[in-house]
């Protein structure tokens, strides 16, 4: 490489050329991967035991390594039987995206610091609040996942119900401990939340849920009149456009009608589901996310960004603003009619351009696309679920809703499921994770991948049947 940290043009063109060479290459040999790698420790200990290098190396060695050393020991994501947990496979147009991003290196969270990366971000923001009919005037942040997004929501929450002395006093100011109610589903970052806001896992409320995963109302009322009336300060439900497991819908407008009744703040987690939004089926029941003050949503599941692109949209930007909304001396903070001060929304000082390749997927792709996809998914979901339902040795957990499917084998107990879920990621033939549905312990696969076809699916039932004992 040349000498300093700065490329030379042809040095720039050679390392695009491997580039284009690694990806093209990468994308052919998919299928013939094996899902999980068997792990090379060697490259495993060189990696861990390398000294700082003195020298760079030339182009070529990096992209031989990246090659021969790093893709093989990676988990293909990619793959058409990858079908662990929530994680999409990418679209075509990530790649570039992300290395544009790093070319411009933007910052996102003063717009002074980037106004045309500032106007792409609000477009997208737009048009998410458009997808889910929240106000135009409303607003949002792109965040590194839904983690991050149902913090800032709950933390907005928290600070609206503690009023003018949340910044000043927070949870210092002696008054009755505040509760916060969610389903018995709902994913674990809500209490990781609630932990780190100083509210504390003991005054989340894991209300039960019915046949179908769904949060029970009328327990969540009984709920709310037991902890008034024991002196503490109810202020926040969480409902789930697509429970974490099961993918189970929450029933968003009667929890609203509660909420407005209890004038309690909604949030909803639509980390994994929401996006399907655009499916013509599920539209009816996701568009009521829009009913929240706070909505989480995670563009790098079901809108298949690379990580990392999350997302939380208010209802009210002046409510968000009361959280975040501080100054200093050394930010400067010009006004500007068409631009907005991303850090009066989130927490977050340093951000990257997270909102180009959504940006550029939504243009590039356009709406249909999405909405295609989204629909074959939740086709090849329910030709699982039929395919799980017509092997006599595998029974369903749950109703399938979205794109996950919940599953064991009949004559296994939970160490059974879980060595055979572990079988078949050490065969390579596919990666599954693991489900516990009502204490039981089985298998879940996730469709989120924009290369899996039935044929893929028929193999993966095919390999598990094979695998259980006689």
């Amino acid at each position: 490489m040349s000498d300093g940290l700065l490329l030379r043009e042809d040095e720039i063109r050679e390392a695009a050329a491997l580039l284009g060479e690694v990806l093209s290459d990468y994308q052919a040999s998919l299928r013939d991967r094996a899902v999980f790698p068997d792990l090379d420790r060697a490259t495993l200990r060189r990696i861990l035991d390398e000294p700082l290098p003195e020298e760079g190396l030339p182009w070529p060695e990096i992209f031989r390594e990246f090659r021969e050393e790093l893709v093989p020991n990676s988990t293909q994501i990619a793959h058409p039987r990858y079908l662990a947990y929530v994680l999409a496979s990418p679209h075509g147009i990530a790649p570039f995206a992300e290395a544009m991003t790093a070319a411009l290196n933007q910052g996102c969270s003063l717009w002074e610091l980037s106004p045309i990366a500032n106007a792409v971000e609000q477009k997208v923001l737009a048009w998410f609040r458009e997808l889910f009919d929240l106000p135009t005037e409303g607003t949002g942040y792109l965040t590194s996942g839904g983690s991050m997004a149902n913090w800032t929501g709950l933390a907005v929450a928290r600070d609206w119900r503690l009023g003018e002395g949340a910044r000043a006093t927070g949870l210092q100011g002696g008054g009755p401990p505040l509760v916060l109610y969610t389903s018995d589903e709902v994913h674990t970052s809500v209490d990781k939340a609630a932990a780190l806001l100083g509210l504390g896992v003991d005054n989340v409320r894991r209300i039960a849920t019915d046949d179908h995963f769904r949060l029970r109302v009328d327990a969540l009322q009984a709920a709310i009149v037991r902890d008034r009336d024991a002196g503490r300060l109810p202020f926040c439900v969480v409902a789930s456009a697509g429970t974490v497991t099961t993918g189970a819908i929450d029933p968003i407008a009667q929890l609203a009608e509660v909420c407005r009744r209890e004038d309690l703040w909604l949030h909803v987690d639509g980390a994994y589901g929401a996006f399907a939004v655009l499916s013509e089926r599920l539209a009816p029941q996701l568009r009521e996310a829009g009913l929240a003050d706070s909505l989480a949503l995670d563009p790098h599941k079901l809108l298949f960004n690379s990580l990392e692109a999350g997302c939380v949209l208010f209802r009210d930007p002046d409510v968000a603003r009361k959280s975040f909304g501080f100054t200093s001396s050394y930010l400067a903070k010009p006004s500007d009619p068409d631009l907005i001060d991303f850090s009066e929304y989130g927490p977050e000082l340093s951000r990257n351009f997270k909102a180009l390749k959504v940006w550029w997927a939504l243009r590039a792709f356009g709406r249909r696309a999405y909405a295609q996809t989204i629909e074959r998914l939740l086709d090849l979901a329910q030709y699982m679920a039929r395919r799980i339902e017509a092997e006599p040795s595998l029974e369903l957990m749950a109703p399938v809703t979205l794109t996950a499917v919940c599953f064991r084998a009949r004559s296994l107990d939970d160490s059974g499921q879980a060595r055979l879920l572990e079988m078949l990621r050490e065969s390579g033939v596919a990666h599954l994770g693991p489900a516990r549905v009502k204490g039981s312990f089985g298998l879940r696969a996730c469709m989120t991948n924009l290369r899996t076809t039935e044929e893929d699916i028929d193999m993966v039932v095919d390999a598990l049947v094979r695998m259980m004992p006689d």
